[in-house]
């Protein structure tokens, strides 16, 4: 079985990736506030492209549901939270349903949508996805959500953990072994290397710098969401 990696959602072909399990990742912030909220007890997360798309939804689906995400970094005026991992605290999202726009992620999770399976992945719940993927035994595609159509380092980093993780039961493609290279050279100074990408010193201009580093966090949540027919479950 192989593991490709998509390193923007452009490269990602549908037809292509039908039989395979898709890991989407978007470590600043998408799939990280994602992995947070299940962690505290988030019912089901409805990701949308558009924010008329994700007022309409609340509108006709769920009334009751909170509407979070983020345009350019910022709050969209009318939305409830953010896309900071920290807003997605337990007293505010258990038992709750959230619909989510994002500028990168929530476009790359509808573009997998057909794939067999459709995981979110982040650092903070690297492992959790990986112990799905091996025991599941299909072929893997890792998209990157990146930046506005471009390249993202923190997202190759992770998609290179998670290659890392699975060498011993997969095939790793050229660019599977390219960000297994990539991450075990910055492994060691991560927080440091990723500090310094275009997207995590956008973030630190606007006040977020320690969602950068709560991002950067391996491990820390036991969840690994599932989306499939529109919605996210764990």
């Amino acid at each position: 079985m192989n593991i490709e990696v998509c390193f923007t959602p452009d490269e990602y072909q549908s037809k292509d990736y039908e039989k395979f399990t898709a890991v989407v990742i978007d470590v600043l912030r998408a799939t990280t506030s994602i992995a947070t909220a299940f962690s505290n007890g988030c019912q089901q997360i409805v990701p949308v492209e558009q924010v008329e798309q994700a007022f309409q939804t609340k509108e006709q689906l769920y009334p009751e549901a909170i509407l979070a995400g983020e345009r350019k970094g910022l709050l969209i005026s009318g939305f409830n939270l953010g896309n900071s991992p920290l807003e997605y605290a337990r007293d505010t999202v258990q038992d709750k349903t959230i619909i989510m726009t994002t500028t990168n992620g929530t476009v790359a999770l509808n573009k997998a949508a057909s794939a067999q399976k459709v995981y979110a992945a982040a650092f903070v719940n690297a492992k959790a996805v990986c112990f799905k993927l091996i025991a599941e035994g299909r072929p893997v595609v890792i998209l990157c959500a990146g930046t506005d159509g471009r390249f993202s380092m923190e997202d190759a980093l992770c998609a290179g953990l998670i290659a890392d993780r699975l060498k011993d039961h997969y095939h790793l493609s050229d660019k599977a072994l390219a960000v297994q290279a990539m991450y075990e050279a910055y492994k060691s100074n991560l927080v440091a290397r990723v500090a310094q990408s275009s997207h995590a010193l956008y973030l630190a201009e606007l006040g977020f710098a320690e969602d950068v580093k709560l991002c950067l966090q391996q491990d820390v949540l036991d969840v690994a969401p599932v989306f499939a027919n529109g919605i996210l479950t764990i």
